[in-house]
């Protein structure tokens, strides 16, 4: 994550991404994963000057890594990044979680297929999962079994993982 802080000039404006997206336990929010925040109006946050630290430190990732392209802000994208605990044995204690909400058609973003290249190349623990304005189902680690066609720049097997991963995280249960 970037150590100074948000990337200058990226503000949430019209997103309300993890407004949604998160259980938040905080008693002034308590809301289930998948639901919107009581406290969100057209308008945005009814609560936004006196919103509880739960949601005044949480940042995503496009606020806060400054190579993330400028289009990547998760309203607009489908795409939100965010770090997590890592769980995979032999990386860091930190993980970040790339979230479609677009399932499949995240396939044609040059942009997105290239992050995920690099983050496995830079062996940066990183998991993918989908959102649909509903709570997150599972994810999966994708280091380990991307790592083989990122090492032999196999582009099309490359591709090909990672549309199986996203068609198995779309099916039910």
């Amino acid at each position: 994550m970037h150590e100074g802080g948000p990337v200058p000039g990226r503000e949430c404006g019209a997103c309300d991404v993890c407004c949604v997206v998160f259980e938040i336990r905080e008693p002034a929010i308590a809301k289930a994963a998948g639901e919107r925040c009581r406290h969100l109006t057209r308008c945005g946050c009814a609560i936004y000057e006196t919103r509880p630290q739960t949601c005044r430190k949480w940042l995503c990732g496009w606020r806060l890594i400054p190579g993330l392209p400028e289009n990547w802000r998760p309203d607009l994208s489908g795409i939100l990044v965010y770090q997590t605990p890592c769980m995979e044995t032999g990386y860091g204690p930190d993980a970040f979680v790339v979230a479609l909400s677009r399932g499949p058609a995240h396939l044609d973003d040059t942009s997105l297929l290239g992050f995920v290249q690099n983050m496995v190349e830079l062996r940066v623990p990183l998991y993918l999962t989908l959102h649909s304005g509903k709570a997150e189902g599972s994810s999966v680690f994708l280091n380990n079994i991307l790592g083989p066609p990122v090492r032999s720049k196999d582009g099309a097997a490359f591709i090909a993982i990672l549309a199986r991963q996203i068609e198995k995280l779309q099916q039910p249960g």
